[in-house]
């Protein structure tokens, strides 16, 4: 079987979505023509996520079940990039399990990817959400990465293998260090180059916003505004540690840059983010 033949490998994040997984595996077999492989990675889920998922793979079995105890999404991505899915495919595919990708996505992110040699990632657009058109906008000037969907090259990811890298433990934005290893080129050494994302405008993902305005969904607000706070200052930290040193040298887990990096924990007005960049540093501070 050739590499264009193989089918190709999809991580499904997936933390306690029993409510979403079966839309999104749903998605997924509308998204592309070509033969896919859903690897759902399900890590310290206490909910019905694995038991929905084994119902649906006896009925589909290009889906295939991995749970794994740590609750840890960066874990989760160094398995399926290290450990899970197979080698020598051309494209590998990365969504969350509360997304529903749209009609031809994958199909979409890969004939972006063969018209783009010099690129080897390819973003979704969202199509949904609060800020949606906002969100677009940022993600086509900056040639994003938008983590709710996106597709790496075959060689790309087995160059990830190689270099033995991987996402510190603990890593909330996933989304923005995959950026900077595609456009540092994996390397520590090297300028920022634009052009090794491409955004697929015809590639979409679709979720369901939290309302800050609905009570049983505070708690959940509330969480993500911090965990938004702390992914800045890791992404401050990470940035410090891979310029000049490489990939190579980031710590396994996330936390060792705390301790490195100390002077980055400040606070500067940001109207209501402020709050929660306070309480983000309590947060983080507590680990130490």
């Amino acid at each position: 079987m050739t590499e264009t033949s193989l089918p190709w490998p999809v991580a499904v994040f997936a933390h306690n979505e029993a409510r979403n997984i079966i839309a999104c595996l749903d998605s997924l077999q509308a998204a592309s023509k070509h033969p896919i492989k859903c690897h759902v990675l399900a890590n310290a889920c206490t909910d019905r996520t694995e038991a929905l998922v084994r119902e649906y793979a006896v009925h589909h079995p290009n889906v295939h079940l991995l749970s794994i105890a740590l609750g840890d999404k960066a874990n989760a991505w160094n398995v399926f990039v290290h450990e899970a899915a197979p080698r020598g495919a051309s494209h590998y595919f990365f969504t969350d399990g509360d997304v529903r990708a749209t009609p031809g996505a994958l199909d979409v992110m890969a004939q972006v990817l063969m018209l783009h040699p010099e690129a080897n990632c390819a973003s979704a657009l969202p199509k949904s959400g609060r800020n949606v058109a906002a969100f677009q906008r940022d993600i086509l000037k900056n040639h994003g990465v938008a983590g709710g969907l996106y597709g790496l090259r075959g060689a790309f990811v087995e160059r990830i293998r190689v270099q033995a890298i991987h996402m510190p433990i603990g890593t909330i934005g996933d989304d923005a260090l995959i950026g900077a290893m595609l456009k540092w080129d994996l390397r520590g050494d090297t300028r920022w180059d634009d052009s090794k994302v491409v955004v697929a405008r015809d590639a979409g993902f679709e979720f369901d916003s939290v309302s800050p305005w609905l009570p049983r969904e505070w708690k959940k607000y509330y969480r993500r505004r911090v965990r938004y706070s702390v992914r800045g200052y890791q992404n401050k930290m990470l940035g410090r540690a891979i310029q000049p040193d490489g990939f190579e040298a980031l710590p396994r887990q996330v936390a060792a840059l705390y301790l490195r990096y100390p002077e980055l924990l400040k606070i500067r007005w940001r109207e209501l983010d402020t709050l929660f960049d306070w309480l983000a540093i309590r947060e983080i501070k507590a680990t130490y």
